[in-house]
């Protein structure tokens, strides 16, 4: 049973997957604060809801489809780690070109992704 504070933060991070599935990045970038920090493990590589936009926007206009599932999940008051599987097609049928297994851990603040640390 989640607490209200996790509630909010599942439903945060459930409408950045869903966005991010349908490869819309206006609803993907609504769910980030306007400073969110994206890390690689310890490395910040990157600062800023415009940042965000204009790296995913790349992203997004050049695969045909992608799709990220989150297979195990944890929650705990505003932080929520996902071990997520990635796939992604650059072919016109959208046949899986690309395949990935990240953990990624949000940090969510005033119901808006804060931080995000990828790893793996």
């Amino acid at each position: 049973m989640y607490t209200e504070i996790e509630q909010a933060t599942v439903a945060i991070v459930d409408r950045q997957l869903e966005a991010y599935n349908n490869q819309d990045i206006d609803a993907f970038a609504a769910t980030y604060a306007d400073d969110v920090e994206i890390y690689q493990g310890q490395s910040l590589v990157f600062k800023g809801k415009q940042t965000l936009v204009e790296r995913y926007g790349k992203k997004f206009a050049s695969l045909s489809y992608l799709h990220a599932t989150s297979m195990t999940r944890m929650v705990q008051g505003r932080f929520l780690v996902d071990h997520e599987l990635a796939e992604s097609s650059t072919q016109p049928n959208k046949e899986v070109d690309h395949s990935v297994k990240v953990i990624a851990a949000y940090e969510v603040e005033n119901e808006l992704i804060k931080r995000v640390t990828f790893m793996g």
